[in-house]
């Protein structure tokens, strides 16, 4: 079990979460050789490094992981080998309180936090860890248990406004300015949505749980395309809940109800799936610079972590 570390510091962005918002420069992405298994971190438990129902998950810019402790209504910050550097939060309703916190994005020195027990979305700055609630200002823009958020190309923020069956986009003064969707299968509505992630080029993904289904759209919220549908194929989901673009702009869905997870390009190609035994219930997920997948393990109680392999890494290693 990891174990709090008095030497272990938070370590402050000094630049936007790559992880969250990629690069513009995106390269030709390399062909995927396969994934690897690499360790697990963290246990089910109360304590420093152990996780009660972990959801979504950000890295930020020195490797730290920001994990949504939904189950003990906090934040938890642990470094890459799963040791405890800090925590945000406690149950209640009050500001810097949580009830079910079920995602994080990190902009800058602002962390965002998914309160979706509380209906809301907080947020403070990461030196002074004050907490502010995201304000909606009208009856419009109020959430229904809230579980996803992404953050724009150009500081917007997106929150999954989950049992509205929509999202809402805010300025990135925080000002509320757009919502969309509706409950439905069709291309602009949604079925219990519970994530998304814009790529470099502000191209939206989301993650339309209740209809097993990933669609993307433009940056003025155009439809582009919906991939997948029920199953256990390559392709196909049985409730998917998060997913992740790394740096070569390859996109990782987290496959709950087949234990697994796919990886696609952004035109919606299934190139590989992958998964653990001991995997039980995969739900959020983060991507480092180097390949390496987060993956936090619902009802285990912990996050496991793999390793891309791409063909100029095999080159390399040869």
């Amino acid at each position: 079990m990891p174990e709090p570390s008095s030497t272990d510091a938070l370590h402050l962005p000094i630049s936007p979460n790559v992880d969250a918002v990629p690069s513009i420069r995106v390269r030709e992405a390399p062909p995927i050789l396969g994934v690897s298994y690499v360790k697990t971190i963290g246990r089910a438990g109360q304590g420093a490094g152990e996780f009660l129902m972990p959801m979504g998950l950000i890295i930020d810019a020195y490797g730290q992981l920001y994990v949504a402790d939904a189950g003990n209504n906090r934040v938890q910050v642990i470094d890459s080998n799963g040791h405890f550097v800090t925590e945000f939060g406690s149950y209640g309703w009050r500001d810097g309180e949580f009830d079910f916190p079920n995602d994080v994005a990190l902009s800058l020195d602002t962390l965002y936090v998914v309160d979706t027990g509380n209906n809301r979305v907080q947020y403070c700055n990461l030196v002074h860890r004050i907490f502010y609630p995201l304000m909606t200002t009208s009856q419009d823009f109020e959430f229904d248990a809230p579980e996803g958020i992404g953050l724009g190309r150009n500081g917007e923020v997106f929150v999954v406004d989950t049992r509205n069956h929509r999202w809402v986009q805010f300025s990135r003064n925080l000002a509320p300015i757009l919502t969309m969707g509706s409950f439905g299968s069709s291309r602009e509505q949604f079925w219990n949505p519970t994530d998304l992630a814009v790529n470099p080029h502000g191209t939206m993904y989301i993650v339309d749980t209740g209809n097993h289904s990933i669609k993307s759209y433009d940056f003025s919220g155009n439809p582009i395309r919906t991939w997948g549908e029920k199953g256990s194929a390559l392709g196909q989901f049985r409730e998917p809940k998060r997913l992740a673009v790394d740096a070569w702009n390859y996109l990782y869905v987290t496959d709950s109800g087949n234990r697994r997870i796919q990886i696609f390009t952004t035109e919606g190609r299934a190139v590989i799936e992958f998964t653990v035994k001991t995997l039980l219930n995969p739900c959020g997920i983060a991507v480092s610079q180097r390949g390496q997948v987060f993956v936090s393990d619902t009802d285990a109680g912990n996050i496991k972590v793999f390793q891309v392999i791409f063909k100029s890494d095999a080159k390399k290693a040869e």
